[in-house]
C-alpha cells in the first residue's frame, strides 16, 4: 500500500497487519507488489499537505500505478472527480489524474 505523506502512512501502518507493507510513494520506487493500494487522503485537493502539485503530480501517480506486477486499486474521495482548477498548472495536474481514473473505468468497475 502506498500513499503520498509521511502521516498517512504512518496511521496505516497502525491500523494495517504488519504483514502489509505500507509505505510513501517515493519510497516505493524501484519496488514492485503483486497488488499495490494507492490511497490518495485527501479529499480536498486544494486544501491538502503540498497543494494538488504534490498529491497528483503526474510522475508520483505514474510511480505508484506502476509498482503493481498484476492489480493497482486508487482508493481516493469522489471529490477527487470533481475538477476545480485554479490555474492552468493544476488543470494539467488534475487533468492527468481524471484521465487515469477513466483509463481504468474502461475495463474495471471503478
Amino acid at each position: 500500500m502506498v500513499a503520498p505523506y509521511n502521516h498517512q502512512v504512518r496511521l496505516l501502518q497502525e491500523r494495517l497487519s504488519k504483514d502489509i507493507d505500507v509505505g510513501t510513494v517515493d519510497k516505493f520506487q524501484g519496488r514492485e507488489a503483486e497488488i499495490v493500494i494507492v490511497s490518495m487522503t485527501s479529499s480536498d485537493i486544494f486544501e491538502a499537505p503540498r497543494g494538488i502539485d504534490f498529491l497528483m503530480e503526474k510522475n508520483r501517480l505514474n510511480v505508484a500505478v506502476t509498482r503493481a506486477k498484476t492489480l493497482a486499486i486508487i482508493v481516493g474521495s469522489e471529490d477527487l472527480h470533481q475538477p476545480e482548477a485554479k490555474s492552468i498548472k493544476s488543470m494539467e495536474i488534475q487533468n492527468f489524474y481524471i484521465s487515469l481514473i477513466e483509463f481504468a473505468s474502461q475495463d474495471y468497475k471503478v
